[in-house]
């Protein structure tokens, strides 16, 4: 990767938040939870938007001092870093790789858990476009930077034989169908939540992540250092507040299905292709979780995207199960 790339990876991994969004916000509180995620859905999924939705956090939080969550959506997890780092939110839930540049950069929020482990990604071209990895040489190719995929994008080339061979440029998931009806980009990569739609929209697919388990990605839950010292019960709390929302999701998977379905404005069949319920782990740190996260920061260290190692297993909270 050039000098120049690896500029490009660091500016969109520290990215400006979404303008006007900081100035808007008033210092927090004890009695309220700031939390952020990645859009485009109009509330959080997963395991902790089904304990939100159900009551189940709220009822957890109450007795640590904590009466109000607020929820802030992001479109990308470097946006979503800088208001973290900032301070302007308390908890982020977002993907491995702008977490893990974030604690590089000496950002000292802790690893919570994760909201969802083994996540896809798909590299997408359109209708009439390329038919092999190797005809993406000289070619365009849209990912939103400082992503997972980004990340799953960058190692799928380096496979291929292929790094700096490709103009990657940055893209959002909610750009990438338009761009693919263009014809405006070779491939586009996409995260979990939306490839199975534009598969079913007909656009081939060249690559998946399932295909390189070791790109696979992770949704995780990082905690500000403020919050932690002022709630220093909130680890415990979280957990509790999750193993209760998992277990009505494995009892009754299709009320989930249709909550996240409407939380993220995505078809109902296209959340249950692309969130399968094993993706939900039961332990705050699943060992295949610790390990996809451990292979995205070595890969990260090799391309010099990140400079700073540091240990996976001292980012978790002690005593958390």
């Amino acid at each position: 990767m050039s000098s120049l790339q690896r500029r490009q990876w660091l500016l969109a991994a520290l990215a400006s938040a979404v303008p006007g969004w900081a100035m808007a916000q008033t210092a927090a509180t004890a009695q309220t939870l700031r939390l952020g995620y990645i859009g485009p859905g109009r509330k959080p999924a997963y395991a902790t938007g089904w304990a939100l939705q159900q009551g189940i956090l709220q009822r957890e939080l109450e007795p640590q001092g904590i009466t109000q969550v607020v929820t802030r959506v992001f479109p990308n997890g470097p946006d979503l870093n800088e208001a973290l780092i900032a301070g302007h939110l308390d908890i982020g839930i977002y993907g491995d790789t702008p977490a893990i540049v974030a604690h590089a950069q000496g950002f000292q929020g802790r690893l919570l858990g994760f909201d969802s482990v083994g996540m896809n990604a798909w590299l997408l071209t359109p209708r009439t476009g390329v038919k092999s990895l190797q005809e993406l040489q000289g070619k365009v190719v849209g990912v939103a930077l400082g992503s997972y995929m980004h990340r799953f994008v960058l190692g799928l080339l380096k496979l291929q034989g292929l790094s700096g061979k490709v103009k990657v440029v940055h893209m959002l998931p909610r750009d990438g169908a338009p761009a693919l009806e263009r014809g405006d980009v070779a491939a586009f990569a996409a995260p979990n939540n939306l490839g199975p739609l534009l598969i079913s929209q007909g656009f081939p697919v060249l690559a998946e992540a399932l295909q390189t388990p070791q790109l696979l990605g992770t949704s995780v839950v990082v905690a500000a250092p403020k919050l932690l010292e002022r709630v220093p019960q909130l680890p415990a709390a979280w957990v509790r507040a999750r193993n209760a929302a998992l277990k009505e999701i494995r009892t009754d998977s299709e009320a989930y299905y249709a909550f996240h379905a409407e939380a993220s404005g995505f078809p109902l069949q296209a959340v249950k292709a692309a969130i399968p319920l094993s993706n939900l782990p039961d332990q705050s740190y699943p060992q295949q979780g610790l390990n996809l996260l451990a292979q995205a920061k070595r890969f990260l260290l090799e391309e010099k995207l990140i400079r700073k190692e540091f240990s996976v297993e001292q980012w978790r909270i002690a005593g958390l199960v």
